[in-house]
């Protein structure tokens, strides 16, 4: 399948946000830079043509950012039936690509829960899940098809990649260090659901010092930057730990999906102590 490269994925258009034609004009190019707009548009121009299935790999080559795995070896991960990937989330877009290209090299039917905003690059939104803001009526009718349609997928056997947090990782002043937001316990209920095992990995951070000064002083520009911003880790090598496969049996033993939940965290995030 052939997709256009030479159109911009990612772009702010400031007139429609009531500035004035030629100052919004003139602003522009700063705003998609200072995003990271810019960058991704130049990196997935000079891609190559590719499956939807190889883009991820295909991304994170242009880059030259490679993967590190340790924690257990990479044959934890079943071959065969629902298996629910949870992952902590201290760089945005990337970590979905990163999680994507790694399970996708070992399954065909992958699917990532990503922001609504990935939904406009093209080689994702058919294969991935969006999610999007819960104050607006359009978003909250694609997050419950995308929570639907995670299931259906799961209940055929598939592979679904969540970020229990579900925006990227913020400086947390009463911890004094850059940390996952809470965890949301719907995770723990799919997982309840369906019977799938669930696989940890812990994602090592944290991000780029620009994104998280964005993050103490715009909040929800953050959360946008972490789309766009992928090329600052170019030429990086980032590191991923997976854990310890847990069964549904292990996860049918507490009472609530809050337990669940705090349980499913704190594996995770012991992973980042190893």
């Amino acid at each position: 399948m052939a997709f256009a490269r030479n159109v911009p994925i990612f772009a702010v258009n400031l007139a429609k946000k009531g500035l004035p034609r030629p100052l919004a004009t003139a602003a522009m190019p700063y705003v998609n830079r200072l995003l990271g707009f810019e960058q991704f548009n130049s990196v997935y121009s000079q891609l190559p043509q590719c499956e939807p299935e190889e883009f991820s790999r295909i991304f994170l080559d242009a880059l030259h950012v490679s993967v590190e795995l340790d924690g257990q070896p990479q044959s934890t991960i079943p071959a065969e039936g629902p298996l629910i990937v949870i992952a902590n989330h201290p760089l945005g877009l990337l970590d979905g690509m990163v999680l994507d290209a790694l399970f996708s090299s070992v399954r065909p039917d992958v699917t990532v829960m990503a922001h609504s905003l990935m939904s406009v690059i093209p080689e994702y939104r058919h294969r991935w899940l969006f999610v999007g803001r819960p104050r607006s009526r359009s978003k909250r009718k694609l997050t419950m098809r995308s929570l639907r349609q995670s299931l259906h997928r799961l209940a055929s056997g598939g592979v679904l990649v969540q970020f229990p947090a579900g925006r990227v990782a913020r400086f947390q002043w009463h911890r004094w260090s850059v940390a996952d937001r809470p965890w949301s316990s719907h995770i723990a209920a799919v997982a309840r659901q369906t019977g799938a095992s669930v696989l940890p990995v812990y994602l090592h951070g944290p991000g780029s010092r620009v994104s998280q000064l964005v993050g103490i002083v715009l909040p929800l520009l953050q959360n946008v930057r972490a789309v766009g911003a992928v090329s600052e880790y170019r030429d990086r090598t980032l590191r991923a730990t997976i854990g310890r496969l847990i069964q549904p049996a292990e996860l049918s033993g507490f009472a609530t999906d809050d337990e669940v939940t705090v349980f499913l965290r704190h594996e995770t995030e012991k992973l980042g102590r190893s």
